[in-house]
């Protein structure tokens, strides 16, 4: 099996990393804060390696596996978690850097064995057939959480060893002493995802992509006219708020106008099931970024805050329409046309509303400031 080869790699470079741990536990202090700080950036290495072997027993299934193979690649992988359990608890009690590190790299080391004792379980089980699905999601679930650990590493390591809690204090402090840095990053961001989704427009030829593509550009004018508010005071602020709302609306206005266009002609558009994926995967990680983005400017009453949160809303409202569309494509029999151009309707008018919102309010608050 391949995938038990590339799950043997990834349990070889976990491997490595804790025997080089082995040798780190004996330095002092001082040295094991040293050696200890790339170890993060190592384990990711077998973590993104373990989520990547998952997602290509996807598209590379193989369910034939000898009983007496079976036995071996569960067995084998067992008494190496047995191991690495043993090995934990004769750590417990060790308070230094290099014993914390290695109880965490030991549990992150038990996801590749865990992945394959799971796998050849469902393979040998003969659970139907979404047991490339099942073992796919085994695989990746085990490998996000060695991720996450991997990711923990790096944030304490960086934060002068502190807690994971604390550590995430004192990047949040971080962030927002530099706020308006970040802030106008997210314009660079923008401009990412235009060029991101102009090239898989180009790659799969399709036009629905490029008008998505023309979307996030119009949020990208509108959010940089959002930054430009920081310099700004009074009726001018008032002024570019009312911009940032018109922009918001005219984009959405002429996204559900495409969108009523497929009622009429239909989006002969198909996405090849890997670029689905692709294009679905993408949106989620957009969608976050909107998501985590409002939730920082949640407490801010000033107007460049609001102006910001509004961007991501309507962003937001573009990516479920996106993420419908590019799964639709391949998952559903027939044309999806009506179902894509009523979500484009709906979500894009909710879009265009928003805007409206914004430049009502906006004249609201000149009429104040006048007054």
């Amino acid at each position: 099996m391949i995938f038990a080869v590339e799950c043997a790699v990834c349990t070889v470079l976990f491997g490595v990393l804790t025997l080089r741990l082995h040798y780190i536990l004996k330095k002092d202090d001082t040295a094991q804060r040293k050696s200890c700080k790339p170890l993060g950036f190592f384990l990711l290495l077998p973590s993104l390696g373990l989520i990547a072997s998952a997602v290509g027993f996807l598209f590379r299934p193989e369910i034939d596996v000898h009983i007496y193979v079976a036995y071996i690649l569960i067995g084998l992988p067992a008494a190496l978690i047995v191991w690495l359990v043993f090995k934990i608890i004769m750590l417990r009690k060790d308070k230094s850097i290099a014993a914390h590190f290695t109880r965490l790299i030991s549990v992150a080391a038990m996801s590749s064995p865990l992945s394959l004792i799971v796998g050849v379980i469902l393979v040998i089980a003969e659970v139907g057939d979404d047991v490339a699905v099942l073992v796919c999601l085994s695989a990746a679930a085990f490998g996000g959480a060695a991720l996450l650990i991997a990711i923990n590493l790096i944030l304490i390591s960086h934060c002068e060893y502190q807690s994971t809690k604390n550590s995430l204090k004192m990047i949040n402090g971080f962030i927002k002493s530099k706020r308006l840095t970040f802030v106008r990053f997210s314009v660079a961001k923008d401009v990412f995802l235009v060029v991101s989704k102009t090239v898989i427009s180009i790659i799969a030829l399709s036009f629905f992509m490029f008008t998505n593509a023309l979307y996030s550009a119009g949020l990208g004018f509108a959010r940089f006219i959002a930054v430009r508010m920081h310099t700004q005071s009074g009726e001018k602020q008032i002024k570019s708020y009312f911009n940032v709302g018109g922009v918001i609306c005219l984009a959405s206005v002429c996204y559900v106008i495409y969108s009523i266009r497929l009622f009429f002609k239909s989006n002969t558009t198909s996405f090849p099931m890997v670029v689905g994926i692709a294009i679905a995967c993408y949106t989620f990680v957009e969608f976050g970024i909107n998501i985590r983005e409002a939730f920082r400017l949640r407490k801010s009453n000033a107007l460049e805050a609001k102006a910001l949160r509004i961007i991501s809303l309507s962003s937001t409202l573009i990516c479920f329409v996106l993420t419908q569309t590019a799964l639709m494509s391949f998952a559903h029999e027939g044309d999806p046309s009506h179902a894509n151009a009523l979500a484009g309707i709906c979500f894009g008018g909710i879009a265009a509303l928003v805007g409206v919102y914004v430049m009502i309010q906006s004249r609201l608050l000149k009429k104040r400031y006048e007054e």
